[in-house]
């Protein structure tokens, strides 16, 4: 087969603060995946700042979950400022970053403490903490434009509302190897020994092994195709590097040690206004949807749940659903919030793109994550060369 790496091409090494937007420091440009991968994608990624606390207290106390970072903290910090405006005896505690997840769930799950009143949280968040039945329902009745979002993204039924969605698809030097267009180019023996792999447990999604079992017509749920197909890519020394971060993968990129890889669009999208040269794909196949929903907390009085669910619907209106699509490279998930117009030159985030996005079974995941992880310490990691 012919080599798809391009010759003559220098081995250009990029300074890793070119990745960094002007402006924003390093620990806010790593949490940027904190808001897109919850526990998928939080290796070195930190949690930014805001008042760390419980959901505790009573009526005049309120406790909220959001992300800084690549400007994931614009359309909160706006909503919340009008927010204590509009109830000036409220104390509002915030908490921040997708890395307090686990400590969220388990105190849930060991005394059925909230320590958050309500929030965003990664489709993956989400199936753990429905798991131990942790969220408020919300019905109709109390989010109005909950019944509007895209069915494909109601996974947790009334448990959660829809928010966005980001996007996952596929990532290449373009200096240095012709662009991919199928989840399967990260099997392809022309990339041999330049495809860059997340770890586990993030590598089953964001390595690209889910999509793959699809693509080649798995079972969701043992992955048995993706798993045989990464195993004997592993042997055969398909993968070049291991990282387990948004910048350990940006890192592997810049010294060329790999030059195909999946990533999230957020990521590649700064990386490239900073003139990295690294493309993004989306896939023939469809790119991996990982949503975010907005949730309130069980363990909570009334007053506070009240409150909660105000809070919600002051983030779910348009503008400010909009303002956090464009402000971080989401797609949307309302049918009155098409792809981003601001954002119209990105394919990525067209009609026809988003429409063939490819939807995780969360719930199901959830369930058998840690035997997977098992079998890709086993399969893959242990048949890496």
């Amino acid at each position: 087969m012919a080599s798809r790496f391009m010759q003559g091409r220098p081995q250009t090494v990029m300074a890793v603060s070119s990745a960094v937007p002007s402006g924003m420091s390093r620990r806010n440009f790593l949490a940027l995946t904190a808001g897109i991968g919850g526990t998928l994608v939080l290796a070195g990624c930190g949690d930014g700042g805001g008042a760390a606390g419980g959901a505790g207290g009573g009526a005049d106390e309120l406790s909220v979950l959001y992300f800084q970072g690549a400007g994931q903290e614009i359309v909160p910090e706006k909503v919340l400022a009008a927010f204590r405006t509009a109830h000036p005896d409220l104390k509002i505690k915030t908490i921040i970053g997708g890395s307090r997840y686990p400590e969220v769930i388990s105190a849930y799950k060991a005394s059925g403490t909230a320590l958050v009143n309500t929030g965003l949280f990664t489709a993956q968040a989400m199936a753990q903490g429905a798991g131990i039945d942790m969220f408020r329902p919300l019905s109709g009745t109390d989010v109005p434009r909950a019944g509007s979002a895209d069915q494909a993204y109601r996974q947790f039924g009334d448990a959660g509302v829809p928010f966005n969605t980001n996007v996952v698809g596929l990532v290449h030097r373009t200096d240095l190897a012709d662009a991919p267009t199928s989840w399967l180019d990260l099997l392809d023996p022309a990339y041999r020994g330049k495809v860059g792999l997340y770890d586990a447990p993030q590598g089953i999604l964001m390595g690209g092994l889910w999509a793959v079992n699809k693509a080649l017509g798995g079972d969701p749920e043992t992955l048995d195709e993706g798993f045989k197909a990464f195993a004997e890519a592993a042997k055969a020394g398909q993968f070049s590097t291991v990282y387990n971060s948004n910048q350990t993968q940006f890192d592997a990129f810049s010294r060329g040690n790999a030059v195909l890889g999946v990533s999230i669009l957020a990521a590649q999208a700064n990386w490239a206004a900073q003139g990295a040269k690294i493309g993004y794909v989306a896939p023939k196949e469809g790119q991996m949807a990982v949503p975010l929903y907005l949730a309130v907390l069980k363990g909570g009085g009334g007053d506070q749940e009240k409150l909660a669910i105000e809070l919600v619907n002051e983030l779910l209106k348009p503008e400010n659903v909009g303002g956090y699509n464009e402000n971080t490279f989401a797609g949307a998930v309302y049918p009155d919030l098409p792809a981003a117009k601001e954002k119209s030159e990105n394919s990525a985030l067209s009609a026809e793109a988003m429409a063939k996005v490819l939807q995780v079974d969360w719930k199901q995941f959830a369930t058998v994550e840690q035997k997977l992880v098992e079998r890709w310490n086993r399969d893959v990691k242990g048949n890496l060369r």
